[in-house]
């Protein structure tokens, strides 16, 4: 179960007065007895978080997954260029080390062209029922 933010703040605050992981441990159980005492890991992520982003709250939103690549602004750059020489381009023609899906969506998210192909029409064949 994660920390909640007054936790949090009480870990961070109590390590820069004590300065020492059991002293933090023992606050702990004493302010928070309903809660089981934080990991010598745990304080430490928490205050090297406070010391590198300022805060010691969770901010995996937006950071977790994998990253994504092939929609880089360069690879946007390479792809636009290659469909202003020729507009009828595709992704495995065009040679670009950019693969079909980030090559498609290059194509209709940042460049907001639409490809498609064209359909003929069947023509109407008389068809006799008997």
């Amino acid at each position: 179960m994660q920390l909640t933010k007054e936790q949090r703040t009480f870990i961070v605050e109590k390590y820069f007065q004590a300065k020492s992981f059991q002293q933090v441990i023992q606050s702990f159980q004493e302010h928070f007895p309903e809660r089981q005492s934080p990991t010598k890991m745990t304080i430490r992520r928490n205050v090297t978080r406070y010391r590198t982003e300022g805060t010691s709250l969770n901010l995996n939103k937006g950071r977790s997954g994998r990253k994504r690549t092939g929609r880089s602004e360069e690879n946007a750059r390479i792809v636009q260029g290659a469909l202003i020489e020729n507009p009828q381009i595709s992704a495995r023609e065009s040679g670009l080390d950019v693969t079909k899906l980030p090559f498609n969506r290059i194509i209709t998210l940042d460049s907001k062209w639409h490809p498609y192909k064209t359909k003929q029409k069947t023509k109407n064949k008389n068809v006799y029922f008997q």
